[in-house]
């Protein structure tokens, strides 16, 4: 036996030494194996694997070892509590659609967060029907590692990629999904339905509109000065007169995510009223209705909320 096999077989006896966060025995020592080692060291893992050993069913997944396809198949469709964990090796193998509803089902309701990470993540690779439906609810996940994942399958899935970058290929933040990705990241809820149920619009209609230029990057330089500054005034006046349409809503998107912060700005429901932000309507009654909110926060997102719905 030689020194890599032996230390392969003394990693599945003894686990002492495999960090929390390593999901497989070492790769890298796997991949110094003969063909001869190797099919000894897949055996030993395949019976591993069928008690349960998770470090070992994923190992097989990353080797690709074909053999262990008919194990990880009965595994993947079992009611044992390392099933999750067998689909996840099936997809490595390549068979990730024959368990796509299983996977699909684990996105949902599996009640780790890292499982249904794990189970988004796959959907993403296995595509299709099935796929595309489950990401779509995922979006809506209680926790946002969940909902961003989803969220970037989703776009993957539906070739939605390209839309998403300028003519560097880099993906820029201009386009009305990347502001519904960022709205996905809120801690509102009424900001993260509005994410939700805008994507699932894009998704499920005619598709996105394609990437364009920021039109005034020198007016969005002064957003952001004002973000960053609380002593420098949102531009309200310029944003009125030059921005519609995608660029507008980004701007308006921008102040009002200033409420989503650990020291909210309060100069935010001002602007949005001046700016007729209608859409914001929701965020700002979300943010006065907080138990801890400032009394002088509470009565600017009232008067804010008052002004847009009499406009």
């Amino acid at each position: 036996m030689s020194a890599a096999l032996d230390q392969l077989m003394r990693q599945i006896s003894n686990q002492a030494g495999i960090a929390w966060n390593e999901e497989t025995y070492d790769l890298g020592v796997a991949g110094r194996l003969s063909a001869a080692e190797r099919a000894t060291y897949i055996a030993k893992l395949i019976a591993t694997a069928q008690q349960g050993d998770t470090h070992a069913i994923l190992t097989l997944g990353h080797l690709q070892a074909a053999d262990a396809l008919p194990m990880l198949q009965m595994a993947a469709t079992s009611t044992d509590p390392w099933a999750p964990t067998a689909r996840r090796a099936l997809v490595l193998l390549g068979h990730g659609a024959d368990v796509v509803e299983q996977i699909a089902h684990d996105a949902i309701d599996t009640p780790a967060t890292m499982g249904r990470v794990a189970a988004v993540m796959d959907l993403a690779k296995i595509g299709g029907p099935v796929a595309i439906a489950a990401l779509e609810r995922a979006i809506a996940d209680a926790d946002y590692a969940v909902r961003g994942l989803a969220w970037d399958g989703l776009m993957a899935v539906r070739g939605f990629e390209p839309s998403l970058r300028g003519p560097s290929g880099q993906r820029e933040k201009t386009t009305l999904l990347e502001l519904l990705r960022d709205f996905l990241a809120s801690d509102l809820e009424s900001v993260v339905k509005m994410g939700v149920d805008e994507t699932r619009a894009i998704t499920r209609g005619a598709g996105p509109e394609p990437w364009i230029p920021d039109p005034h990057p020198e007016l969005s330089g002064q957003i952001l000065a004002a973000i960053v500054d609380p002593e420098v005034a949102f531009p309200v006046d310029d944003i009125a007169a030059q921005l519609t349409g995608v660029p507008r809503r980004w701007a308006e998107a921008s102040i009002l995510l200033r409420l989503d912060q650990a020291t909210p700005d309060e100069r935010a429901p001002d602007a949005l009223a001046r700016l007729a932000a209608t859409w914001t309507v929701p965020a700002l009654a979300e943010v006065a209705a907080k138990p801890d909110i400032a009394p002088t926060l509470r009565a600017s997102c009232e008067r804010a909320i008052a002004t847009l719905t009499t406009s």
